[in-house]
């Protein structure tokens, strides 16, 4: 298993994405202890995994020595740096498609792995109604026991942070930059700060220094996804970034909920017509009575089910290629008879 410093150096390179490295870590048949085992393991790599290329051992070096400048500075602002072997790496995030290879945290790391987790998304620009309900729900599930995952954003994932901690609960904010760069947007400064302040937890995939890019939010959209065990729209349009995270919801078979607007808050309200839509056609429940957020929370699956499902997958999956390995192992044993 490669360790931090490899990996990071290893996403320093040019044209080393996050499905490479997470490949080369899967593969990896050996920990490499200096810049020349890491450069034996990237030859070794080139046949099992696609897109992998020698560096030159010049930007290889400048890799390795960005990375633990990284590290150390992650170490002097309080910043963890998560590993997939790491008790503290969501155990959720594991399994979606598309994993982060590291996570970089600020925080109370512990509500990563809480059992239910919920996350509360949609448009920047709600309507009163949208920010009321925004934090009402926010609120509710604190209040319930259930860890409250957004975006910081402006409009409703604002309203979702302010609400959980409103409800005395744990809530995390996952970012699209780097976590020593300044929040974005300017304005929830003061909000990141007081989740930090109240045992939340700040994370990103994005190395320190690393600002905000279009593409980043989206791909933070999946995190949100994944890191919950269900997922609550307040208001969205049909088109929108909201609807990003909607598709990773459904993609990862989580619970997906929609605020059920009543007819007048309806009225021009075009904010809203992704929740009618998503609701009309079936692939959201209905959100409105506490009757029904209390059915949609039974339906999420809590961290020890999804643990122990992961499990019995992994122990069928094994099961299933040593049957096959055993098969073959035969075949090749009768035909060595001829």
């Amino acid at each position: 298993m490669l360790d931090k410093l490899h990996i990071l150096t290893l996403m320093g390179l040019s044209g080393f994405g996050r499905n490479t490295v997470n490949n080369i870590v899967n593969e990896a048949s050996f920990k490499p202890s200096n810049l020349n085992e890491i450069m034996d393991l990237l030859s070794d790599m080139k046949g099992k995994v696609s897109r992998v290329k020698l560096p030159e051992f010049e930007d290889l070096e400048a890799s390795y020595n960005n990375a633990s400048r990284i590290i150390e500075k992650c170490e002097k602002l309080g910043i963890s740096i998560l590993g997939t072997t790491d008790k503290a790496f969501p155990l959720r995030l594991k399994y979606i498609p598309d994993p982060p290879v590291l996570l970089f945290a600020k925080g109370n790391t512990e509500c990563l792995n809480s059992e239910l987790s919920v996350a509360i998304i949609g448009t920047r620009e709600p309507s009163k109604y949208g920010e009321i309900c925004g934090e009402l729900f926010g609120k509710g599930f604190a209040e319930k026991g259930l860890v409250v995952v957004s975006g910081l954003a402006k409009g409703i994932d604002t309203t979702g942070h302010r609400g959980c901690l409103l409800g005395k609960g744990q809530t995390v904010a996952v970012l699209a930059q780097g976590l020593d760069t300044g929040i974005y947007p300017s304005e929830n400064r003061p909000l990141a700060q007081q989740i930090l302040d109240e045992n939340g937890c700040w994370i990103s995939e994005y190395s320190l220094g690393v600002r905000g890019r279009p593409n980043f939010f989206v791909e933070r959209d999946r995190l949100q996804a994944g890191l919950s065990a269900g997922v609550v729209v307040i208001e969205t349009d049909i088109k929108g970034g909201t609807m990003h995270t909607v598709g990773f919801s459904l993609n990862q078979s989580k619970p997906l909920g929609c605020l059920n607007h009543p007819e007048k808050f309806l009225v021009g309200n075009k904010k809203a017509r992704g929740n009618r839509y998503l609701i009309d056609q079936g692939k959201a429940q209905s959100l409105f009575s506490p009757e029904d957020i209390d059915l949609f929370i039974s339906k999420m699956e809590n961290l020890t089910e999804f643990r122990i499902r992961m499990e019995n997958t992994a122990r069928l999956s094994n099961q299933s290629r040593l049957m096959k390995k055993k098969v073959a192992d035969d075949q090749n044993e009768q035909l060595e008879l001829f």
